[in-house]
């Protein structure tokens, strides 16, 4: 036999030699320790196995074996190193290796042998005994020899197999009887029923002389199930080549493929895993990479042949400037876990942000062996980060620099936070207000409403004033009230409920409201006074005109014979055209200033005007208004005059009513006047239209005397209006002159 030794330790060559010459004192042994020497020696021809450490000074046991099974693709080698792990020795396996040793279990290599090798087996198991078929001397001599379990088994003229001998630890695995004779050891194997195919076939090649190892599970003594590797071979009769026994060793492998079953489970683990995961040498091998799994191939675009000795450096492209660098290698350095985020660049160029989890292994001695990296692309993470932490800014700009106040409390109604503006609108500094009660800014009755308003709200009542703008009054730090703009919504955090209000000091605006409307009511004012001066001089000056012309063709009718009677009917014709003319005037007069308003007061020019709107429109009308005649101060009768006035019009104009009724309270000192109507009614776009003024200008006309006009309508249901005003001005009205 010839063996094929490959160790750059001299001192361990040596150890396997002295190992394999203790039993095979016959075989060639050839020795390697180097790059050139395995070159020269791998040319020979003849070996029968080869053994091989797996960190070389030039190589690693791995690529020799790929190497030498190009030359040699049927050559059994085995793995004797202390220098590798579970990784090395599945990946080993995998290969197609014979077997994985470590040095410490040195001595089983010649087991392995014995399993590879059926010239070596029977060297082994022979050389000791001439009388092995003897079978009070096999038990003994195979336990001395092997952990494993031997068998020997008879086959009988109709090719049925018989148990003839087997080791004390198989009898005692599978519950063989000790004491069985031999007439009676027609036993079987408790083969799993799974594996009975397997140890069919395997039965049937065996009796075609050809050796075999196969696996499969057998159920012991004890209902475990266990693992095991059985290697027969058969021996034919001289005479005529049949196979008449079966010699057989059986390892137990149920601890090694539990092993590769969780290996697997792992190796599935890890290859499905969405993080990418890679393995790395030590430091003097500059960390090379060992292992990297789908993902981390995905992620940064290499192929594993393409890592394989490299530093994940390749992936910095250059970009080494990155604090987080720094603290990996330090992190290597002491030995310990670390966290970083990196740019790192795929092999394509493009960047991706790397977030890596280092943490080292280490062995049964707790000596470090190799380093793992957990990796995930989190590039949609940090953009999503970063645009946040812009969009963060910008908000946090205009928060800061808006001209309104803003301000944030939580559904108790404490304050969390307000920005610049509300601190200079309220004179108070940040550190005052946050922590307080939003109703510190609300002057009463606002202040003792404001908590119960806010309990009903998120008790599941309707709001009254989210999402809608409205004006109220605010309370400074110096006890000052001023008219603001309030505009509140609602927003949730976290699970829990805040308000958010904008406020906008409008106490310009309300000067300028303030302005306008003394404005208008004086105009307002001008404009009666105006009418009421050219409606007196339109009665005086024009109507005494008309009249002295009805009077003078009255003269000249009078004057003239009867024998002309064309001259008659022109005259009458004249005193038609003079009577037409007399009623326009006096129309006139009275659309600019009811006369009758003057003479008989407010509810009697109300009853005129309702039956001249019922003359020309055709509408019925019903009136209710007190017996008594009402006194008001100067200007508040014309104005509720004319708002009575444009309303008629708009419902003789707009609304296709039939029918409308005027309601007149007095209490007190004010004046109550209801309107209604049953036409076509109108919607809240059409009440505020741009460009009409008719309803504008009664709001006005009854602000201007402290009063107040409201108007309800829905489509369909007809329109009412109310108009409230004090009788006389009692020092509140907002009144102008």
């Amino acid at each position: 036999m010839k063996f094929l030794i490959i160790d750059d330790d001299a001192a361990e060559r040596s150890l396997t030699i002295k190992l394999l010459r203790s039993k095979l004192a016959d075989a060639a042994i050839v020795e390697v320790d180097s790059r050139t020497a395995f070159d020269r020696k791998i040319a020979e021809a003849g070996f029968d196995l080869a053994i091989t450490e797996y960190r070389l000074a030039w190589t690693d046991g791995l690529a020799l074996f790929k190497a030498i099974r190009s030359r040699y693709p049927g050559l059994p080698v085995i793995m004797l190193t202390d220098s590798g792990n579970e990784d090395v020795a599945v990946t080993a396996i995998k290969s197609g290796m014979s077997d994985y040793i470590v040095k410490r279990n040195r001595h089983l290599v010649l087991d392995k042998i014995a399993q590879s090798l059926p010239d070596a087996k029977k060297s082994l198991h022979y050389q000791s005994d001439n009388k092995f078929q003897q079978h009070e001397r096999r038990d003994p001599f195979i336990s001395r020899f092997t952990r494993d379990y031997a068998y020997f088994i008879r086959i009988s003229a109709d090719d049925k197999p018989i148990f003839e001998w087997a080791t004390e630890p198989l009898k005692q695995l599978t519950g063989i009887p000790g004491h069985a004779k031999k007439q009676d050891r027609d036993w079987v194997l408790p083969v799993h029923p799974e594996d009975r195919t397997v140890v069919q076939n395997r039965f049937k090649k065996l009796l075609t002389g050809v050796e075999d190892t196969s696996e499969y599970r057998t159920i012991c003594s004890d209902g475990e199930i266990r693992y095991f590797s059985d290697h027969s071979l058969p021996v034919r009769d001289p005479i005529d080549g049949r196979v008449i026994q079966l010699y057989g060793v059986m390892q137990d492998i149920t601890a090694r493929r539990r092993i590769e079953e969780k290996l697997h489970l792992m190796q599935h683990a890890i290859d499905s895993s969405s993080n990418g995961i890679v393995i790395t040498d030590l430091a003097d091998t500059d960390y090379a990479i060992i292992y990297a799994n789908e993902a981390f191939l995905r992620i940064t675009g290499y192929s594993m042949e393409e890592l394989l000795g490299r530093n994940c450096r390749i992936m910095q492209n250059n970009d080494r400037n990155q604090p987080d660098i720094a603290e990996l290698r330090n992190s290597l350095q002491n030995q310990c876990d670390s966290h970083a985020i990196l740019r790192n660049y795929r092999k394509d160029g493009s960047l991706f942000w790397n977030e890596i989890f280092i943490s080292p292994i280490h062995d049964q001695q707790g000596r470090i062996t190799h380093y793992v990296g957990v990796v995930s692309d989190v590039t949609q993470r940090i953009e999503m980060e970063y645009a946040l932490s812009k969009s963060e800014a910008r908000m946090r700009s205009v928060f800061n620099n808006v001209s309104d106040g803003i301000i944030i409390i939580d559904e108790r109604g404490i304050i969390e936070k307000l920005n610049p503006s509300a601190e200079r609108l309220f004179g108070y500094s940040a550190e005052e207000l946050v922590g307080n009660s939003i109703n510190l800014l609300m002057p009463e009755p606002d202040r003792s409403r404001h908590d119960s308003y806010l309990s009903d709200y998120l008790s599941g009542n309707k709001a009254k004033i989210i999402d809608i703008k409205r004006e109220v009054s605010g309370l400074k730090k110096n006890d000052s009230i001023f008219p603001m703009e309030l505009g509140v919504s609602e927003f949730f955090v976290d699970q829990r409920r805040f308000f958010i209000g904008t406020v906008h000091d409008i106490t310009e605006r309300k000067k300028a409201e303030e302005a306008l409307r003394h404005l208008s009511g004086h105009l307002e004012t001008a404009r009666e006074d105006e009418r009421t001066r050219i409606a007196r001089e339109i009665h005086d000056e024009l109507g005494s005109l008309l009249t002295a012309l009805k009077m003078d063709l009255s003269w000249l009718n009078k004057q003239l014979p009867l024998d002309l009677p064309l001259c008659h009917e022109k005259i009458a014709t004249m005193n038609r055209h003079l009577d037409d003319g007399i009623g326009s005037v006096r129309k006139i007069i009275a659309d600019l200033r009811p006369s009758i308003l003057d003479h008989l007061g407010l509810l009697a020019a109300i009853d005129w005007k309702l039956d001249e709107f019922k003359e020309q429109s055709g509408i019925q009308c019903t009136l209710t208004m007190p017996d008594n005649n009402i006194v008001m101060d100067e200007g508040r009768d014309i104005a509720v005059f004319r708002i009575m006035q444009e309303a008629l019009t708009n419902i003789k104009l707009h609304s296709k009513a039939s029918h409308v009724a005027i309601d007149v309270e007095i209490d007190a000192n004010n004046l109550m006047m209801k309107i209604t109507d049953n036409g076509c009614g109108m919607t809240k776009s059409q009440m505020h239209k741009t460009g009409k003024y008719g309803i504008l200008g009664m709001h006005e006309r009854a602000r201007h005397f402290g009063g107040e006009v409201s108007i309800t309508s829905d489509p369909g249901k007809g329109t009412t209006l109310k108009l409230n005003m004090h009788l006389t001005s009692n020092g509140s009205d907002n009144y102008h002159d």
